[in-house]
């Protein structure tokens, strides 16, 4: 499997630089300049692509010598609940991809789950393999389609210690049936979004908002929000007290900013997701410590990582298909025009 990823380098004229990546091609030159000519602290609690406004938060950390959490709030943890993810495969790949995560220091999963294979057997195959203390959430991203499908399937599922929740086992517009199935399955149901923010003129509250206000789900997605919903929505979900999980797909890189956002999040404690272990290099020097189902917030400055120079010159190199995944890295190079004083001569 290939897959191109875009690594992005943020120049100052203080000659700091900042990282930022994305998934996929370069963005559109129209996002990238929105940020040309900028100082990074104009995009604290940033509406940006948090590809990039984790750029600005890694060069904000370098200036002022701190670990970028600072700039977001208090430290509510020094190590942030992290999980594995994997797509829907086979009973036997299942118990597999259970025993690698459990090697390698996961405790919790994220699962696909689509009619290619019964996710019943998959998660009876995963739990003979499974330390106690494993637990499994399955993405149905509402195939499940209505209540009188799902019920019959969640109902085994709530039998098996290791499931640990689902996500939209129905389509999230179907309030009455979410509504429904709540009512009748005791696994926690997680909505994908936690957006508690209505821009623009509107006395209505958002989506997300009037059911966590109902009790309609047991936790959310914070899943490649901006900076600023990220960290709006967690404090409203704080005060339901209801948990989120982080979901920031990406390298090494992406990994340490999505730390850094679980460091403040204060109910940011449902095992999160960025698929780093996917890949066959995370693009970072010193890879991210992981025990007993948490990842370490890094506590260097910046997003506390260092950009893996030799690894992204090989893989830059690599454009035809064949290798476990290859990344066509494109350093697009940005000059700030810093407002921040700059030390007096000697």
């Amino acid at each position: 499997m290939t897959e191109e990823v875009t690594v992005y380098k943020f120049h100052t004229d203080t000659g700091l630089i900042g990282l930022g990546e994305n998934p996929g091609a370069p963005f559109d030159q129209e996002l990238l300049d929105a940020y040309l000519g900028t100082n990074p602290f104009d995009h604290v609690m940033g509406q940006g692509r948090f590809n990039l406004d984790m750029a600005c938060y890694d060069l904000m950390g370098k200036h002022l010598g701190l670990p970028a959490w600072k700039l977001m709030g208090q430290q509510m943890r020094r190590w942030v609940p992290m999980g594995w993810w994997m797509p829907c495969t086979s009973p036997e790949d299942s118990a597999a991809e259970v025993r690698v995560a459990a090697g390698r220091g996961y405790r919790g999963l994220k699962c696909k789950a689509r009619a290619f294979y019964d996710v019943v057997e998959q998660s009876h195959a995963m739990q003979k393999v499974a330390p106690p203390d494993f637990g499994v959430e399955f993405d149905f991203n509402g195939s499940l389609i209505n209540v009188e499908k799902a019920l019959p399937i969640l109902r085994e599922l709530e039998k098996i210690p290791l499931v640990k929740g689902v996500e939209e086992p129905i389509f999230a517009y179907d309030v009455e049936g979410w509504r429904r199935l709540h009512s009748q399955i005791r696994l926690p149901f997680y909505l994908h979004g936690i957006g508690v923010i209505c821009e623009g003129a509107s006395r209505q509250p958002s989506g997300p908002w009037i059911s966590l206000r109902a009790g309609d789900f047991d936790g959310a997605l914070c899943s490649h929000e901006t900076v600023r919903s990220a960290l709006a929505s967690c404090w409203a979900f704080a005060a339901a007290n209801t948990p989120i999980l982080l979901q920031y797909v990406g390298t090494g890189i992406t990994t340490a900013f999505a730390c850094h956002l679980g460091a403040v999040m204060p109910t940011a404690t449902l095992p999160g997701v960025t698929t780093s272990h996917a890949y066959e290099n995370d693009l970072i020097t010193e890879a991210h410590s992981v025990q007993r189902g948490f990842m370490k917030v890094p506590e260097g400055v910046g997003l506390g990582v260092e950009l893996d120079e030799d690894m992204v010159k090989r893989y830059s190199h690599l454009s035809a298909p064949g290798s476990v995944t290859t990344y066509l890295c494109r350093h697009t190079t940005w000059r700030y025009q810093t407002l921040l004083p700059k030390p007096a001569a000697g």
